[in-house]
């Protein structure tokens, strides 16, 4: 009996693409093998890593079969386009194929209902819409070189999507950061007083001077009182409010920061806008559709 080899058809078009020696793949030869993909902004080698992905990663959201698959001219499938800017994005990044499919998966996984925490997301200071039906928990330290990093983008992403999504900051300075907890407080005092946004941006803009007269001077170009500011922080007055959010995201997993939540499901992607922006957008689709994908 003759023994037949069978290859699946994501396995068909990547044999199709015959591998040239430098791991490259033409803008031409890659539009006859994904028509619908518009690779026209990677380079040859980025093209050719595209379509190792896309013959190795599902189409969660959209037709049911692989990537590459779900690229073929014949479905209308928007849920792969969606996926190709996703990995487009990462690859534009410098992540490697393996870690581009590994972050897929951890991304599309993370929607269902039994993966996300229940947090509260109005026990915080708010910008954006009050009423944006997008919620994104940030656990944050004001000492934390990382979350300084992640405050423009985040901003960017709450004005890229108006009335769609609001930023909920709440507290979580670490142990290893010894003016964290002073510097938590004081934003907290400013919360009370309308300047906490104000007041968060000064501080992230300054985690190397984060001393009491310092702290004091960054209250008095806010307006407000730095000495009764650091009365009040030194007295405890907000060291419930502080280990209350803290407790919240350690029972939620979170373990450094900055840590997202997307209305409970942790953020897995790089924090950059076009990242957090596509998030929010799948995050708004999935809600509308009380738990799933838009119908094509």
């Amino acid at each position: 009996m003759p023994i037949l080899f069978m290859l699946c058809a994501s396995c068909a078009l990547l044999a199709a693409a015959p591998a040239s020696p430098s791991g490259e793949l033409s803008e031409e030869r890659a539009r006859q093998i994904l028509p619908r993909a518009d690779l026209s902004q990677l380079t040859d080698a980025q093209r050719a890593q595209f379509l190792e992905i896309a013959g190795d990663t599902f189409d969660y959201a959209g037709c049911n079969d692989t990537l590459a698959q779900c690229l073929r001219a014949t479905v209308k499938d928007r849920h792969a386009l969606r996926m190709t800017e996703l990995i487009k994005g990462a690859l534009v990044e410098g992540y490697t194929p393996s870690v581009i499919i590994e972050m897929v998966e951890r991304y599309y996984a993370s929607f269902p209902k039994d993966k996300r925490q229940k947090l509260n997301d109005s026990d915080c200071p708010q910008l954006g819409e009050p009423k944006a039906p997008v919620a994104v928990v940030e656990y944050s330290d004001f000492q934390c070189p990382h979350c300084a990093t992640a405050s423009k983008p985040l901003r960017d992403m709450v004005q890229a999507l108006p009335g769609k999504v609001r930023l909920c900051s709440k507290y979580f300075p670490l142990p290893s950061h010894n003016r964290a907890q002073v510097a938590a407080g004081c934003a907290e005092f400013a919360r009370l007083k309308g300047k906490y946004w104000e007041m968060s941006e000064m501080l992230f803009g300054h985690q190397d001077e984060l001393e009491d007269g310092q702290l004091k001077t960054y209250a008095k170009q806010l307006g407000l009182d730095g000495n009764q500011m650091l009365k009040e922080v030194y007295a405890g007055k907000f060291d419930a409010v502080i280990e209350k959010q803290k407790k919240e995201g350690v029972d939620a997993g979170v373990r450094a920061t900055p840590t997202l939540f997307f209305d409970g499901r942790q953020y897995t992607l790089p924090l950059k806008p076009e990242f957090l922006v596509f998030s929010a957008q799948d995050e708004e689709e999935w809600q509308r559709n009380k738990g799933g994908w838009d119908k094509e």
